[in-house]
């Protein structure tokens, strides 16, 4: 899991310290996975990254600024998944099925799960940790969002509010590969199911959007 984590994020290549900060975030994914947020320690976490203590505090002060790291990881992927392009000239169900497909497979992901349920139950455990991370999230630009919006505003698409809209496309996606798989440990869905879960996604979304 921590190699899947590293090749996840490693689009480039990296500085010794770019590496050690990787190794840390992927530590502590194990860590907070097995054992919490109230029972994962510094001093393990270095010892899983195999770095030193001081290495693990200079890049990452406290277990609080570690954990908000790991949720930006979390919204960088979401972000990455949905960052499409408006394109006047193509057909919004074409635009819509490749958004769709790039969700699901990053939903797909057990990196993404395993990301999902630590951020999830820490977000339950502490009120005041989940207050700052949702603010964090709420500074996140959505793709998506963007994309509607753009839509809109080319006449392509009723007037709404791109957040919601954004939320309801993703909701359908979600309710079929996502949710199940996370809380009730289902196999994720075949290609062909894929497909059919994106194919319906965006008929719905544009049955009810589409002018």
């Amino acid at each position: 899991m921590v190699q899947d984590l590293k090749v996840s994020f490693m689009k480039k290549s990296l500085t010794l310290t770019e590496k050690k900060r990787l190794d840390i975030l992927a530590a502590a994914q194990e860590e907070f996975k097995e054992k919490g947020f109230l029972g994962a320690s510094m001093d393990s976490l270095a010892k899983r990254a195999a770095v030193s203590k001081r290495t693990v505090y200079n890049h990452f002060p406290s277990k609080e600024i570690l954990f908000h790291n790991i949720v930006k990881q979390l919204c960088d992927s979401f972000s990455q998944a949905v960052n499409i392009q408006y394109q006047s000239s193509k057909p919004l169900a074409e635009q819509l099925h490749i958004a769709a497909m790039s969700e699901i497979q990053l939903l797909g992901s057990e990196c993404f799960r395993d990301l999902n349920r630590i951020t999830i139950a820490e977000l339950i455990r502490s009120p005041e940790l989940a207050s700052s991370t949702l603010e964090h999230l709420d500074q996140q630009k959505d793709g998506l969002h963007v994309w509607i919006n753009d839509a809109i505003n080319d006449g392509r698409l009723k007037a709404v509010d791109s957040h919601y809209a954004a939320q309801q496309f993703l909701g359908l996606i979600k309710a079929s590969a996502f949710w199940p798989q996370l809380l009730l440990n289902q196999t994720f869905p075949s290609p062909e199911q894929q497909k059919i879960i994106a194919d319906d996604a965006v008929l719905m979304f544009l049955a009810r959007y589409e002018t």
